[in-house]
């Protein structure tokens, strides 16, 4: 085993998900990968102690991937998966992790993620890494708040020079429906119910802006508290924009309710019209497609008649829930 070691595919994944402030500690030591008159599996040994030491539990680290250029550089060893990537590799996506050991950036990360995550939840990563959270280890476990990571921009700058990266195709398919600026799963999963194609059970609105910011008319300064307000989610269709707002969880506070009611109450004054999406909806078959026939209604939408849409819009809803562990699925009843 050459060094020093590119860390890619998952298990870049599972460090850009561990606790990063054990990351980031993993730079003042030294594990010494590069050491001469050492076998390739006390190399792996080492690499497997420093992923272990970001806060990656042992029982995911049975394989780890790394990444080489060329065929030739292929390692062939037990509890290691090998990528060749190629020449030319997009080195200002590439980050030293510790003395010895680098890793691929979330953008590099995200387009190589597209050669092992299944179509929804590589949707999911790709709204993360563009978005203002950042899931656990265990994506059951409740998001924290962090900034973007990357952006659809930059991803897109990323494949444009370097084309013919593992993953680079479908990347760019996934990127027609991942915006910037999501702060939520939940506004996660209502873009992309919202932005994928009648053919996979979604509405198939291309104009997707999520929590853009919008200046107050001073003629409505008295009011509202704030100057700028946000739309979760602004969607057009032709000539025609909607205002969409979740209501998660955190919504049921009281403060919150009434700061909601009062953006609200100004973006009507401002010309927005709003509806309003719940958790509890994407809970329930038969309440979810209400609330996406509404939306389609409010944009002058055409109706999907498609005899096999329903079941595709609760084929996404379920796998779209899968992690929420607040909510209990409800199928409308069989006929």
């Amino acid at each position: 085993m050459d060094t020093p070691v590119l860390i890619s595919h998952k298990t870049a994944w599972l460090v850009h998900h561990a606790p990063q402030n054990l990351v980031q500690s993993l730079a003042r030591h030294d594990y010494q990968i590069g050491a001469q008159g050492i076998s390739t599996q006390q190399r792996v040994a080492r690499i497997r102690q420093a992923l272990t030491d970001c806060g990656i539990p042992s029982d995911m680290l049975k394989t780890i991937d790394i990444a080489v250029v060329f065929e030739f550089e292929r390692i062939r060893t037990k509890g290691v998966v090998c990528h060749i990537l190629g020449q030319n590799l997009p080195y200002e996506h590439i980050n030293e992790l510790t003395p010895g050991i680098f890793i691929t950036d979330e953008a590099f990360a995200f387009v190589l993620a597209a050669e092992w995550m299944d179509r929804i939840e590589y949707l999911e990563y790709g709204y993360e890494v563009c978005g203002d959270y950042r899931m656990r280890l265990n994506p059951a476990d409740p998001y924290t708040e962090q900034p973007a990571t990357t952006s659809k921009d930059e991803i897109t700058e990323l494949l444009d020079r370097h084309p013919g990266k593992p993953g680079a195709t479908r990347a760019r398919l996934a990127l027609r429906h991942i915006y910037d600026r999501s702060a939520s799963p939940m506004e996660t999963a209502s873009a992309i119910a919202l932005s994928l194609p009648t053919s996979e059970g979604g509405v198939g609105i291309r104009g997707v802006e999520l929590n853009k910011p919008f200046e107050i008319p001073q003629r409505l300064w008295h009011c509202a508290k704030a100057r700028t307000l946000k739309i979760d989610a602004l969607v057009t269709y032709k000539r025609r924009a909607l205002g969409i707002e979740y209501k998660g969880g955190f919504h049921d506070e009281l403060e919150r309710k009434g700061a909601d009611a009062e953006r609200e109450a100004v973006l009507s004054q401002m010309g927005y019209r709003i509806v309003t999406l719940t958790s509890a909806q994407f809970g329930s078959q038969l309440a979810f497609h209400r609330a996406m026939n509404n939306i389609r209604e409010a944009l002058g939408m055409p109706r999907c008649t498609d005899t096999g849409y329903q079941r595709k819009q609760n084929e996404l809803r379920k796998a779209l829930i899968r992690n929420w562990k607040s909510i209990r699925d409800e199928e409308a009843p069989s006929e």
